[in-house]
Parts: structure tokens; sequence; C-alpha cells
């Protein structure tokens, strides 16, 4: 306990486990809302790739706005090593503990194994690089779909019937004119473009 007070709130998983010799808390929740964030960028990034259906973002600066579509051989590679690693430590988790296996190959599945093995993870001497993979590509695929700082506001239900998350519009920090960048639920949903009517009042609502 000594030791997680001389922590400060911007500490990293790698500073508690020294300390105190495993992750803490805070940080487990962190890495439980990346891990959900990162299926959300995941299933964003499909979005972009579908034929005939890519993603348009509009971002402001200043006075100009320019219109980017995300779609190239970078989403493919880091789709590509997402999964991978996603995997990677799904099967640490299923090598040195019986009983445990993700309930499908899916990235829906694995990262949902992995939300429920964090508290496994917060002992294990490997729990902070898992953290610092987590957070690489998180930044990674934020970039490469252009976002920015952002803030989030919430939607309501998610659309889906057999999810009870809850949903999120998401805006660059300096509010982008008031046009969210992607909506996703808080267990990685993501809701594309063609299908924002269907919260479009809640969005008005919100903004």
């Amino acid at each position: 306990m000594e030791g997680f007070q001389q922590l400060t709130d911007s500490h990293r998983s790698r500073d508690c486990r020294r300390l105190c010799g495993r992750i803490c808390v805070r940080c487990l929740d962190r890495m439980d809302r990346g891990l959900r964030a990162l299926l959300g960028l995941y299933r964003e990034s499909d979005e972009a790739l579908a034929p005939g259906a890519p993603v348009l973002r509009e971002r402001v600066s200043g006075s100009r706005a320019t219109v980017g579509i995300v779609l190239d051989e970078r989403a493919l590679a880091l789709r590509t090593r997402t999964a991978e690693v996603m995997a990677l430590w799904a099967r640490l988790v299923v090598d040195e503990r019986t009983g445990d296996r993700p309930a499908g190959r899916g990235m829906g599945a694995l990262v949902r194994f992995l939300r429920q093995q964090l508290h496994w993870l917060a002992g294990h001497q490997a729990g902070p690089d898992f953290d610092e993979e987590l957070a690489e590509l998180l930044g990674d695929l934020r970039g490469l779909l252009g976002m920015g700082p952002v803030s989030r506001f919430e939607l309501g239900p998610c659309t889906r019937p057999e999810c009870a998350g809850t949903l999120y519009g998401v805006l660059p920090a300096d509010g982008g004119g008031g046009v969210p960048t992607h909506v996703t639920c808080d267990d990685g949903h993501a809701l594309p473009p063609r299908q924002w009517l269907l919260v479009a009042d809640r969005m008005r609502e919100a903004a």
C-alpha cells in the first residue's frame, strides 16, 4: 500500500507491478477500457475496408475542412497484427491456465476472453508487456483512422438487441462541427455511418 501511494495518477502498470508486485485495480480498469476500445476500432476498420462502403472522415483545422477515405494496405496490415497479438496473449493464458479458452477465434471472442483474464494477468510477470502492446495497438489504430484527442457523449442503449452495452458518439476534442467521427458501444460494437440515422435524434439531443 505504501508503494501504491508513491504512484501518480498517470502511472503505468509497469510502475505498480514493480512497487506492489502486481498490476493495480486502476490500471486494470484502464486496460479493460482499452480492450473495449480496441474491439470498437478494429470493427470500424472493417467497415472502412468493406467494398462500396468506405468510411469518410471530416477533419476540421482552422477554417479548412478536408474529407479523407481510410482504405489502404496499412489497414490490412494493422488489422492482421492486432489479431495476431491478441491471439498470442490468449494462447499464453490457455497454455498456463487449464480449462480457460476463448469461445471462438474472432476478435470479439479474443477480446472478451482477455477481459475475463485481466485479474490473472495482473499477477503475471508479462502483464505490463500486455498493457504496453495494447496501448501501442490502440495508438496505431487511432492514427490510422485519423483520430486525435477525442471526447465522448452517451447515446443510450446499444442498437443490437442482444447487447446490454451503452452507445457513445466520439467527437474530436475541438468539437469537429458537432459531427461524430464514430459511434460505438462500450462492449465494442461499432455503428457504421449508414446506420447513424437510427440514433440521429439522440445525437442531436447530445449536441
